[in-house]
């Protein structure tokens, strides 16, 4: 009888030092994203420019995420990993123009806007790469919780781009003060750079898992086809994009949202903070469960319904004097919301395999992006409607709009019924190929 032959697929230590470098050039590009909104009065009043101009400098993150996708993508065709996630670095340090805007404050909104355009159009070059890296670098018993992990680099740099502008720059700014704010960005952009440059690599020597043993190739015109033709990621695709906007539109305009209720720009940098702490905590407890069970639309159906009491929990408390319990709704609203940015990076993965991760994950956050550039211009819109706190007044315009999106969202995610097809397709390679395959540790 002939001897079986048993695939051995092997995983690499180097693997951490490489999720460590990904979430550090994630977390770099997501910094410059929410660098002006937690403090859009104060760089209006210094920079000469309307509010609009100001929300303009994160919208542009929003708008050309489709232009940068696509961008990425042919690249990813004609390039290694290595080499477009380089090219996505390069982009990122586009942050330095920012500082021209300081030499003339009065004419300084375009080399502000230039400056955020170049990190803007880098964006997708991480951001759709999370599920894809994932799968490059983890087994499938890891690869749920590196896609957990490298999905929350980008929500970790919008914390904390919500929290340090509000601590570094006064009500009353300075030239030294932006100056801080701005250099101290642009210096670790550079750092995270450098550190792609020098130590990232495309994958491991050896493929480990049965899925990475053969790299699918990208073709746009098909792959669009089949992703438009499947049902399945379709309705994903609609229940995610609104919940992705509204949240995009929530998180740039929260100081704008809490303000009317006497809450400060110091206010709105620490709630910021808290909904991300708290989803990095829910989508780290997440990851493992995912890792364990793979019970993808399980998790996503409870995420759907503690996110939309949480979003009515907020709406209800958003008064004057609710300091604490205002924090407590921000906080389950992150808990809740931020893990479904990885459980939606598997599902839409599993649902259309076998087209490539980039490409399924960046189409999702296309539509997200595009719509919550919108969100944020009706939103703002709405809540210049009601630019003063009315006692007894709960649904404002601007709530109204959050509640009906809130449930139009997870009501289309929780009908999301698609398959685990690359899940399925792994495991019959195994049985394929040996009863007991292993994994060996480098």
């Amino acid at each position: 009888m002939a001897e079986r032959e048993i695939t051995q697929y092997q995983v690499y230590g180097i693997r951490w030092i490489q999720l460590i470098i990904y979430i550090l050039a994630t977390f770099s590009n997501a910094l410059s994203g929410m660098t002006f909104s937690p403090i859009a009065a104060q760089t209006s009043n210094f920079f000469n420019i309307t509010i609009t101009q100001v929300n303009s400098l994160s919208i542009v993150f929003l708008f050309l995420y489709t232009v940068g996708t696509i961008l990425s993508i042919w690249l990813s065709r004609k390039l290694s990993m290595y080499a477009t996630m380089i090219i996505g670095g390069i982009l990122n340090l586009g942050v330095f123009i920012r500082l021209l805007a300081l030499i003339k404050p009065e004419y300084g909104y375009y080399s502000l806007l230039i400056g955020q355009i170049f990190p803007a159009l880098a964006a997708p070059f991480f951001l759709n790469s999370t599920a894809l890296f994932s799968a490059r670098w983890f087994p499938p018993s890891q690869r749920d919780i590196a896609t957990a992990i490298c999905s929350m680099a980008n929500p970790l740099g919008l914390a904390i781009g919500s929290l340090v502008p509000s601590l570094l720059v006064t009500d009353n700014p300075t030239s030294k003060e932006f100056f801080i704010l701005l250099i101290s960005e642009a210096g670790f952009t550079l750092l995270a750079t450098l550190l792609l440059i020098l130590i990232f690599r495309s994958g491991p020597p050896t493929p480990p898992s049965p899925s990475e043993e053969h790299h699918q190739s990208i073709n746009l015109k098909e792959d669009l086809i089949n992703l438009l033709t499947n049902c399945h990621y379709i309705v994903l695709l609609i229940g995610f994009s609104f919940g992705l906007a509204l949240f995009n539109s929530i998180t740039t305009l929260l100081y704008q949202l809490i303000a009317p209720s006497g809450y400060s720009s110091v206010d709105a940098g620490i709630f910021g903070a808290v909904v991300i702490v708290a989803g990095l905590v829910s989508a780290f407890v997440v990851g493992v469960v995912m890792d364990k069970t793979h019970a993808y639309r399980l998790i996503l159906k409870i995420l759907l319904i503690g996110a939309c009491a949480s979003a009515i929990f907020f709406i209800v408390i958003l008064q004057p004097n609710k300091y604490y319990p205002l924090a407590v709704s921000i906080g389950l609203l992150g808990f809740f919301l931020l893990p479904l940015l990885p459980v939606s990076f598997e599902c839409a993965v599993e649902c259309t395999y076998p087209i490539r991760a980039e490409w399924s994950t960046g189409f999702l956050m296309c539509l997200g992006n595009i719509l919550g550039g919108i969100f944020i211009f009706i939103l703002g819109y709405l809540i210049k409607l009601e630019p003063e706190y009315k006692s007894g007044q709960i649904f404002t315009p601007s709530a109204i709009f959050m509640l009906c999106f809130f449930v139009i969202s997870s009501g289309t995610l929780f009908a999301y019924k698609g398959p685990y097809r690359r899940l399925e397709a792994e495991r019959k390679t195994v049985n394929l190929q040996s009863d007991n395959t292993t994994t060996l540790n480098i």
